[in-house]
């Protein structure tokens, strides 16, 4: 849970709505973010980026969450509802869009290929929207975005990345993680996150889970 310091009020990172307070039923509008990219290639997009850091902590890299990481607990209480189409600490991208609610699962074999830096892409539907899933497994960042154009065109890409570049059926080339593409165009980004699968089914039950090869 979240809290915010003004009144306390308690909110769900999950859902951004509020659970108990002065704001109990508001809800935040949950932004897209890259959950993790290397310094070097987020400043060579974003050089005028400014850092947030915690005074004489610059430099701390300990996760304070390794533990439980590597554990099978899933926190303080059990889950309300146990969904055994994956493990339940499997990590998923998921995906939130009209109304609609989508699991893509992180495993390494399902987005690397035999070339190096060249990672699988997904073209999916979710609902009426075609949207096209990206994640590169060696440094976890993930991009999901909206493949309609302004004009209503639907980009086609081939299945495989070439670094943080997906590459169209006309050979245009568009980055991954922030949308831009050839002639000035741009990708919608979709509200995402990457998550355990037993937070995300227990929070959103009806969720869809893309299937391929291995999985359930």
């Amino acid at each position: 849970m979240m809290y915010d310091r003004e009144t306390s009020s308690l909110w769900s990172h999950l859902t951004g709505k509020c659970i108990w307070g002065a704001f109990e039923g508001e809800k935040l509008e949950m932004v897209t973010s890259v959950p993790k990219i290397k310094w070097k290639d987020w400043h060579a997009l974003h050089p005028t980026t400014k850092v947030l850091t915690v005074q004489d902590e610059e430099y701390v890299r300990h996760d304070n969450y390794a533990e439980y990481h590597k554990s099978r607990r899933t926190g303080l209480f059990e889950t309300e509802r146990v969904d055994d189409r994956l493990r339940e600490k499997d990590l998923v991208i998921g995906v939130i869009a009209n109304g609609q609610h989508k699991a893509y699962p992180l495993n390494k074999k399902y987005w690397k290929t035999k070339e190096k830096k060249q990672w699988q892409l997904v073209q999916d539907m979710l609902g009426e929207m075609p949207i096209v899933v990206f994640h590169d497994p060696d440094m976890h960042a993930t991009g999901v975005f909206d493949r309609r154009l302004e004009d209503e065109t639907v980009v086609e890409f081939v299945g495989r990345t070439d670094g943080h570049q997906g590459i169209d059926s006309d050979g245009g080339r568009w980055n991954l993680l922030t949308g831009s593409g050839p002639a000035g165009h741009a990708l919608k980004s979709i509200p995402h996150m990457n998550v355990y699968w037993f937070a995300w089914s227990d929070f959103y039950p009806q969720t869809l889970l893309w299937i391929t090869k291995g999985t359930k």
